[in-house]
């Protein structure tokens, strides 16, 4: 049967939408270039910031960059949609309202596959921005799971935590940024957690080039091979 499309509501920000695309590639069983999968990309970073958003409340100029973000990737002939930003979830279920398609949950997918790998009761770290933790979105899911989300770390060390994802979303990943998530990893594990998410695509791009000392799990790689699960010839 005929393969789905793949849509990126991306730009939030632009190189974790990249390592997306990347990822997709990597993940798809293909045997020659035909195999792989159409990919639809909106890189939108017009996008007002989430984070800003859910704590302000101001949320329907998000809301609105979304929805016709994601109307333009319906358009293009995206059958399924991946949104390669944990804190924009926050208002998924306001996107499926406006546009009929469907979309993977990212932090669904991903504290599904925790409680495979980290075991039920598990206290699992979270490395995410300050509206993913605020609006408890890991928190919730990690407890319908029988896990026990741990995070944020401790408020100096989260605000440089903001400081230092703001920094990868315009330049990359860097030491300094890994020096930052580092502290983070270290203050969490006092905690006592045992494995951590990347609960932020940002953070995804620094742990993947400076690895932690504790087992995680990478959200934008979940997101990827749940992309390609269900845009596969067998799900249509």
């Amino acid at each position: 049967m005929k393969q789905k499309t793949i849509g990126i509501l991306g730009g939030m920000g632009p190189e974790s939408t990249a390592e997306l695309l990347v990822w997709i590639t990597r993940v798809t069983p293909a045997v020659r270039e035909q195999d792989h999968f159409r990919v639809v990309i909106d890189s939108n970073p017009k996008i007002p910031n989430r984070t800003e958003a859910l704590l302000s409340g101001e949320l329907q100029p998000v809301i609105k960059g979304l929805v016709e973000t994601a109307e333009n990737l319906k358009r293009a002939g995206a059958d399924v949609i991946g949104i390669p930003c944990n804190t924009a979830h926050a208002f998924l279920s306001d996107i499926r309202k406006a546009v009929a398609i469907p979309f993977v949950d990212m932090v669904e997918e991903t504290v599904r596959r925790a409680s495979e790998l980290f075991g039920e009761g598990a206290a699992v770290g979270l490395l995410a921005t300050d509206g993913t933790l605020r609006t408890r979105l890991y928190h919730e899911a990690l407890e319908r799971h029988g896990l026990v989300g741990i995070g944020p770390p401790t408020p100096g060390i989260q605000n440089a935590v903001m400081d230092a994802l703001d920094a990868v979303k315009l330049h990359g990943v860097s030491d300094d940024a890994y020096r930052v998530l580092a502290v983070a990893v270290r203050d969490l594990a006092g905690e006592g957690v045992k494995a951590l998410i990347a609960g932020c695509t940002e953070v995804s791009l620094v742990l993947r080039r400076h690895p932690p000392a504790l087992p995680w799990l990478d959200s934008l790689q979940v997101l990827a091979e749940a992309l390609v699960r269900e845009a596969s010839a067998e799900g249509s």
